[in-house]
């Protein structure tokens, strides 16, 4: 039996005379459950490489080849030492004050001004919000074209599924999170893989010609973009393991990766197809893949598809997360401070903010944000 309710149980036993309901006493049963700790830092580590890998890096790569040319993965090495410098800000933070409300519960510690608390906060949340509906608009792009079906129709049904499995459970969410992002890797390393040889046979750049820095400098504000997410790992730690200890050590290894793989896979994309073709492919991946191989992008695409709906399932979980958060802290309606007594999970928030993200996908307002 949870301590909460045992508790709210010997209140109503032993103040009788005060004539305690039983209401009253599941209201402070109620109060007293919080997120269940059941995330590890494999599961965490998969939860922030979801996000930050994503569906960018399947079509950014192709914008900054043309910017950058063959000094593409320099762009990526630069992006992500400045990326850098935030994440061991966001691992600092976390390990001093981890909380579910993440980046307003930083601003409340250090200004303990409620407005800039809630301003902070609600801006996250519509900052995730707006992410996910963007990808959700580039899932029912990529669906119209496979199946003749209006597009709110698909958009409705994932986000109805992913609200379901978010409020199901914090090991289901993490579990599909993280089974999705082993597919994204894979896709990345596929790619690597099969335009190494290619890549490795293409003459080294010209010297004498010196770098394009404009070019690359233009590159590496764009591939930043690509390493944004790593911070939604802080809105976990109230559902993590030793979490003082493991988000700090998720977020630096997430930037490690994804640094990494970012690199690796520029490297061969912009050496396997020349840069200013791979600018103007939609798909710049599943043009190396086809370059390299011979056989259709098809299922390089569809591993971009998979990465929308983990994105969208990522920022719909942290969404919920800081909404539930800002209730605890007085800043919002207190039903969506509640924990579910059976699932663990603050199901009322994680219903708002799939609200919030269906509202803002079907109003087709952030569709060209998409392509």
């Amino acid at each position: 039996m949870p301590s909460g309710l045992r508790c709210a149980i010997l209140i109503i036993a032993s103040n009788a005379r005060h004539k305690l309901s039983l209401l009253s006493g599941l209201c402070y049963a109620q109060a007293m459950i919080r997120l269940k700790r059941a995330v590890g830092l494999t599961g965490l580590t998969l939860y922030g490489l979801g996000v930050t890998l994503g569906a960018g890096i399947y079509a950014l790569i192709g914008e900054m080849s043309g910017a950058a040319g063959l000094y593409a993965p320099l762009a990526f090495l630069l992006a992500g030492g400045l990326a850098a410098f935030t994440g061991l800000s966001y691992a600092e933070l976390s390990s001093r004050f981890p909380e579910a409300a993440g980046e307003a519960a930083y601003v409340d510690h250090a200004f303990s001004r409620r407005w800039i608390t809630a301003l902070a906060g609600y801006g996250v949340v519509l900052s995730g919000s707006i992410s996910a509906a963007v990808v959700l608009n580039g899932f029912a792009g990529y669906f119209s074209e496979l199946v003749a079906l209006p597009s709110w129709i698909p958009v409705l049904v994932v986000i109805t599924g992913l609200v379901v499995i978010a409020a199901w459970g914090v090991e289901l969410s993490i579990w599909l999170a993280g089974a999705i992002t082993v597919i994204e890797a894979a896709g990345l390393i596929l790619i690597i893989a099969v335009a190494a040889p290619d890549a490795l046979a293409a003459p080294p750049p010209a010297i004498a010609t010196g770098i394009p820095w404009p070019g690359v400098f233009a590159a590496t504000v764009m591939a930043f973009f690509a390493f944004i997410g790593f911070e939604d790992i802080v809105n976990m730690a109230e559902e993590t393991k030793r979490a003082r200890r493991t988000v700090p050590l998720a977020i630096l290894l997430t930037l490690s990766i994804s640094a990494v793989l970012y690199a690796a896979v520029s490297f061969v994309a912009v050496r396997a197809v020349d840069p200013a073709q791979l600018g103007q492919e939609a798909g710049p991946l599943a043009a190396v893949f086809e370059q390299s191989t011979g056989l259709s992008g098809a299922p390089v695409a569809m591993i971009a598809v998979l990465a929308m709906i983990n994105g969208a399932l990522v920022q719909l979980m942290m969404a919920s997360r800081v909404l539930y958060g800002l209730a605890r802290r007085g800043l919002g309606p207190a039903p969506l401070g509640r924990v579910h007594l059976k699932r663990r999970t603050p199901m009322r928030a994680t219903l708002i903010a799939g609200i919030v993200v269906a509202a803002l996908t079907l109003t087709g307002a952030l569709g060209p944000l998409a392509i």
